[in-house]
């Protein structure tokens, strides 16, 4: 005789100790399996490295050669700290991040970010579509200027605003790899050249310029964006990393991140001392890269120089991919969170692309970014923006050491003693970079 079984319920490999954002799905316990997942570390990567750090790595070769490659190290290694924190407060439960600081200060945080946001918003579209679309005609002198930045916006807009984050990494992955093989070639290109070996060897040690600790200080916050280490947040959600059992996961991905952003820091500024040091040639701003790139022609070709474009292209298409992207979440999601409080959590009024307020965002972005482009930047606005976004870094910094620290938080995603000595560091240093931005705004203004 043939009993029947009753079904029995499948064994939890999830700990009930640990919080759960109850997505059913389970991080993998190999490093081949976690390694397959990395996705959103390389979203922020990119989305941090744009054409004013192309200026900032290079201009350090061309005056230090070499030497200055541990400030950039000690500033990456203090972002890796602050996104490893967003990720820990996102994974303590399944909300989003301003909903979390919500939890905390109220509607102070959420306020706090949308201004700055705003602000950021109101600026960064005009400036990085505009050179995306310089880079475009430098490839192909042909094409116009006006159309092609409609096109340039418009596909950003697509990629970003069909609401599938998986469509923005495939494509963002896409130009990555032509981003860092263009690089690395590059500069390894360069260092072939007469005297770049004489170069590296002269200053490869580590410098400190006498009577230069703002410019050190300044390049320790110059390299990788405010934005994305916010975003990184909504990127992980998107993934259903939404518990501590991911943790492994989400720092697997953000050292492959930061190990990125090292790679671009080390090669541009190396493409930089190669080509420029000892020569009293500073890079001023984006044209100067256009007149690097010609220059490479007597160098290394016209392959130098077109390699040299397209990694440029990458470097800033992607940055514009992950900019709006991030600001569109938590410009989105400041919103939300003020709209709804203190119902912002209910099940109806979720986070995602496919938000409204995420949407609204991206319109408002758009409309930014042609109505800067037409009229120009008025220097006023410029300053003003200028100060009010040097202020994210130091205001997250204080909101997660006080929040890591309370005992609502899962022991296993509390700030220990080194998170907690680094985060000051943060905030400290962030806070002072924002106090100097505040001062030359006020010249600016006075002056």
């Amino acid at each position: 005789m043939v009993t029947r079984m009753s079904a029995q319920p499948a064994p939890q490999l999830h700990s009930p100790d640990l919080p759960h954002g109850g997505t059913g799905q389970r991080a993998p316990r190999t490093f081949g399996g976690r390694l397959r997942l990395i996705g959103p570390g390389i979203v922020l990567a990119l989305a941090s490295v744009g054409a004013s750090d192309m200026i900032t790595t290079m201009n350090s070769g061309a005056e230090f050669g070499l030497g200055l490659i541990w400030v950039f190290t000690l500033g990456i290694l203090l972002k890796f700290v602050l996104s490893e924190a967003v990720a820990r407060l996102q994974m303590s439960g399944d909300k989003s991040l301003q909903s979390h600081l919500s939890g905390f200060g109220g509607r102070l945080f959420p306020t706090l970010f949308l201004i700055a946001e705003l602000s950021v918003g109101l600026f960064f579209g005009a400036g990085v579509v505009a050179v995306t679309t310089n880079i475009v005609q430098a490839i192909f002198p042909v094409l116009p200027f006006w159309p092609t930045a409609v096109v340039v916006l418009l596909s950003v807009v697509i990629l970003v605003g069909v609401g599938r984050y998986g469509l923005l990494e495939k494509a963002m992955m896409g130009f990555g790899i032509l981003m860092f093989f263009g690089i690395i070639a590059l500069a390894i290109s360069m260092l072939q050249e007469p005297g770049a070996q004489v170069t590296a060897a002269e200053t490869t040690a580590p410098t400190f310029p006498q009577g230069s600790i703002v410019t050190v200080l300044s390049l320790i916050g110059g390299v990788g964006g405010a934005t994305g280490i916010l975003a990184y947040s909504y990127w992980i959600r998107e993934k259903k990393w939404r518990d501590a059992e991911w943790k492994s996961v989400v720092r697997l991905d953000l050292w492959i991140s930061y190990g990125l952003v090292f790679v671009f820091a080390v090669a541009m500024t190396a493409v930089g001392a190669f080509m420029l040091y000892g020569q009293g040639f500073t890079i001023a701003d984006n044209d100067s890269l256009f007149t690097i790139a010609d220059a490479l022609v007597d160098r290394i070709g016209e392959v130098g120089r077109i390699l040299f474009l397209l990694s440029f292209l990458a470097v800033v298409y992607t940055s514009v991919l992950g900019g709006f992207s991030g600001i569109a979440y938590v410009t989105g999601d400041c919103i939300r969170v003020l709209r709804r409080y203190p119902h912002q959590d209910e099940p109806e009024h979720e986070m995602s692309a496919k938000a409204v307020e995420f949407r609204g965002a991206l319109v408002y972005l758009s409309i930014a970014t042609l109505a800067i482009m037409g009229l120009g930047k008025p220097v006023t606005l410029v300053l003003i923006y200028a100060a009010i976004s040097a202020f994210i870094l130091p205001v997250l910094a204080l909101a997660l050491l006080v929040i890591l620290n309370r005992s609502a938080i899962h022991e296993t995603l509390r700030n220990r003693w080194l998170s907690n000595v680094l985060l000051i560091v943060c905030l400290v240093l962030f806070g002072f970079l924002a106090a100097l931005q505040v001062q030359e705004t006020v010249t600016g203004l006075l002056g």
